[in-house]
This record gives structure tokens, sequence and C-alpha cells, in this order.
């Protein structure tokens, strides 16, 4: 995550080895040297956890964990101190929770059951129900005009589930259907308010489904396939307008080193070359010169790899 110092924060993750060991170490990328250096460890070990940047410049981490645990990263400190716990957390034993910082400065925990997290006293209250029963939201995109997209499925019957959060209503409506939901995709805010999604549970290394979402018409339509797989991808956007996807999981958990460039203007996908390591459940933060930083994620499975790299794009 980039931090408004121009540091990159990186935090948890598995430790090397099977079964996955949650870790509580962190450290800080300086891209004006290059190098890694180590920050305050979280309170409590974490893997496949959430964060946001909130308007004070900290970091809210949650989830990741078997217990309802939050956490509060100060850059100013280089510290971590816990904050109040969720009030349900996610629906799985790991509390996957998307958050979302709205626009009001609050943050939308999209767990078991909606929550508010509010900066201000640190705590968690829970919101108005979801429109459907039982979801299980994987990806939470704020949109141009303060709304929460929210995709995933529903537990109850194991189909697609999409949902939008109004703020000033405090309400939530369904939207959609996707043309092709799944678990495991990426969603990524477009320059002109769209909002794009890549990525399915990949068998026989096939590239990933792709759909474009239109807020103003609560539609998604199919725009075709990625060049390469793009399972637990990585995904950000340039800022030319055209969005990075990087890695994915193959068939027995290996991570890929193919990339995807997609550029609205032509609506296609390019490849953008392999990356140096194969990866998937990998970070990719965009650094202020315009490249992007990937680190980490599962290589050869099990393991986990700490190497980095950086991808530098085309110049106009």
């Amino acid at each position: 995550m980039l931090l408004p110092n121009d540091k990159v924060l990186i935090a948890g993750g598995d430790a090397v080895g099977f079964p996955l060991q949650p870790l509580a170490s962190a450290e800080l990328y300086d891209p004006s040297t290059g190098i890694f250096t180590p920050t305050g460890n979280m309170t409590t070990p974490r893997s496949f956890f959430t964060a946001v940047l909130l308007a004070n410049g900290k970091v809210l981490i949650a989830g990741g964990t078997q217990d309802l645990s939050a956490e509060i990263y100060d850059p100013s400190t280089g510290t971590f101190t816990a904050t109040g716990n969720m009030v349900s957390g996610g629906v799985n034993s790991w509390n996957f929770v998307p958050l979302t910082l709205l626009q009001n400065g609050k943050v939308l925990g999209a767990g078991a059951n909606a929550e508010i997290y509010d900066p201000v006293t640190g705590t968690f209250s829970l919101t108005v129900a979801y429109a459907d029963a039982n979801p299980n939201w994987q990806t939470a995109s704020l949109l141009q005009d303060g709304r929460v997209l929210l995709t995933g499925w529903a537990a109850a019957d194991g189909v697609g589930a999409t949902e939008l959060y109004d703020p000033q209503t405090i309400t939530f409506s369904f939207t959609g259907p996707m043309k092709g939901w799944d678990n495991v995709n990426r969603a990524t805010l477009l320059m002109n308010g769209k909002v794009l999604f890549v990525g399915e549970n990949e068998l026989n290394w096939v590239p990933a489904d792709a759909e474009i979402y239109d807020p103003g018409a609560g539609t998604f339509t199919s725009i075709g396939n990625t060049i390469a797989p793009h399972e637990f991808s990585a995904a950000v956007r340039l800022p030319n307008g055209t969005v990075l996807i990087t890695g994915g999981q193959l068939p027995g958990g290996s991570g890929s080193p193919g990339t995807d460039l997609y550029d609205p203007a032509t609506g296609k996908f390019t490849s953008a070359g392999n990356m140096t390591v194969c990866r998937h459940s990998h970070t990719a933060t965009l650094l202020p010169d315009g490249s992007v930083l990937i680190a980490g994620g599962h290589s050869t499975w099990p393991a986990s790899t700490s190497s980095a790299e950086i991808y530098k794009p085309a110049a106009p």
C-alpha cells in the first residue's frame, strides 16, 4: 500500500512451507532508494487480510485471522496498535472482509454483516442489512459517485451476488448480475467510471474471463478473455488509464509469470511480458513515478516468495 510519504507498506502474509503460517512482520519499500527496511510488527499475525488507507494517512488492517481483531498502522511512528474489533467479521475462518474508504472518511467493512468503522472513535458498528441473503463478498469498489459496488456469491444458493451500497441513503440494493461470477476476480476502477473485472477459477491454464460494469446502466458486459490466466492475480490502473494485471494461480497451486495490459480505449488485452518470478496472491502497487512494485505471493506451491520486482510502462 502506497503511504502519503511515498513509501510502500508490505505486511503479513505466509511463512515459507506448509501448512501455511500467518506472519506479523512488516516492512517499508522506499522507491527513492529501492530498499526494503523493517518497520514495527503487526499486533497479530495475518494472512489474506485487507487494508485501507484512511483520510488521516494511517492504515486500517482487519481480518486474516481466526478472531475479529483489527489494528492501525501509523507511518509517522512506524508502529501498529490495536483498534476496536470487528463485530461479525468475514464468513470464513480467515475473516476476509473487503474494506472501502467512504467519502465521509468512514470505512465500509463488507463481511458476514455490513459494518462501519469510525476512525474518530476507533470502533466498528453494524449498519443496515444486505439486499442478498448470506453473501460472501470478494471485491468492493468505490465508484465515482460515492457508492460502493460489491461482488461475490450468495452462500445460500451458490450463485453470484452483486449489490450497491449508497452511503447517502444508507441502503443496499441489487445490481447486475455479472455475466460470469467468481470468488477470485479482481476489480479495477477505470478513468471513465466503469469497473473492469478479470479472473475466475482457471482450469487447464485457460485465460481469464473479463467484463465491465457500467454504474450508469447498472449492468455487466462480457468483453472476452485475457491473454494469461489470472486467478488470485493483482491489478493496478496505470497513469495513462490502462490496467496492468499480473500473475495468477495455475492448476496445482503454483504461480504464473503471465501479465496483461487492458486498454479501455480499444477494449483489448495485450501481453505486457512475463514477470521475473511466477506469482499468485501477491501485491501490485503503483509508485509515484508511474512504475509498479510487484512483491511477494506464492511461486511454486506451497512456497511463498519474498522477491520483488518493478514494472516500468513503455514510454509514450
